[in-house]
């Protein structure tokens, strides 16, 4: 089995060749590890992904049989080497800020089949005992700020839903995507404050506020304010979009990735809210930003790993929109 951080490594080296030792059509390296039917394989997906290729006998009864998740893709398929299709079982991230958890889930795959697992026993129990862990329902008292951002992104999918239920498919917060929501060339990303005057909001990454590639950018910031009395929980918020028609099974994915596992559990419910406004910004040239094209070659500058800033939304007042033009913008995007 490679060493601790040597599969981090490989995955990097793939990137960089862009085809890996050449065997496969996909970009993809050997290791040491075999199951009897070929070499378990570090591959990358089409976006550099992080990807696994467990060897199998034979393919799937149904090639187009997926599973997984938000955060993992399951699936099998074939590939030609030397003139012969091979069969695996393909494991993909989608999520790259679960890229360490992958990685401990690829290495306890490796060491349960050089114990001699078989490729679907190693591989599906290994992502169980994973789901569990990480599944399992909150302990104590839930964070002010966690459960804030989760309340702001559920107000937006409410007002969404009520329009297509199935716009559902548009949330991509629990995915770890760029922003919070996107469908065809509408993007939106949610900021939520705990008070009816604040302006001030964070921004995580120059390109958290870089619109999609021949897409449009809107910024909606959610103004809540905590009450005891207040129509706003997780529960509720729920509740109102199930019954607007929404997939429940994929909200219920999407909060238990999110770690939400039991959305009625009395630790995401424990404080109720009211909803005191909600801002849509049009994020057009001259919105106060900083993106990659703020610097030098478009990367950070050397030594800077990560950046977090604060906007002032009351110096962006020109970039906001009126009720009418926000209602058109959610009914486009649900359209």
């Amino acid at each position: 089995m490679p060493d601790t951080g040597s599969v981090e490594r490989e995955w990097v080296e793939i990137r960089a060749s862009g085809r890996g030792d050449g065997v496969l059509e996909v970009p993809s390296r050997a290791t040491a590890v075999t199951t009897g039917y070929g070499q378990v394989r570090l591959a990358i997906g089409p976006l550099g992904e992080p990807r696994l290729l467990v060897p199998v006998g034979r393919p799937a009864a149904r090639s187009s049989a997926t599973a997984g998740g938000h955060n993992l893709l399951l699936t099998r398929s074939s590939f030609r080497s030397s003139g012969k299709l091979e069969h695996f079982i393909d494991i993909t991230l989608r999520n790259p800020r679960l890229t360490r958890v992958f990685t401990e889930l690829v290495e306890e795959i490796l060491k349960r089949l050089e114990s001699g697992d078989g490729p679907e026993t190693a591989v599906h129990g290994t992502i169980q005992d994973f789901r569990n862990l990480l599944a399992r329902t909150p302990e104590g008292e839930i964070s002010l700020t966690a459960l804030c951002g989760l309340i702001g992104e559920l107000v937006i999918l409410e007002r969404l839903t009520a329009l297509l239920p199935a716009a559902i498919d548009g949330w991509n917060g629990p995915i770890g995507q760029r922003h919070d929501f996107r469908r065809r060339d509408i993007a939106i990303e949610v900021k939520t404050s705990l008070r009816s005057d604040a302006s001030r909001v964070t921004i995580h990454g120059p390109e958290q506020l870089l619109p999609p590639q021949n897409g449009r950018l809107y910024l909606a910031h959610v103004r809540i304010e905590p009450a005891g009395d207040g129509g706003l929980s997780v529960a509720s918020l729920r509740r109102a979009i199930i019954e607007h028609g929404a997939d429940e099974l994929v909200l219920d994915a999407g909060l238990d990735e999110l770690g939400c596992s039991d959305p009625e559990a009395k630790e995401w419910n424990a404080k109720r809210f009211v909803l005191e406004g909600i801002d849509i910004y049009s994020l057009s040239t001259g919105f106060p930003s900083i993106t990659p094209a703020s610097f030098a070659g478009g990367v950070l500058p050397p030594g800077i790993v990560a950046l977090t800033y604060e906007i002032d939304l009351a110096s962006a007042r020109a970039y906001l929109m009126d009720q009418t033009l926000a209602h058109r913008l959610f009914v486009e995007f649900a359209a």
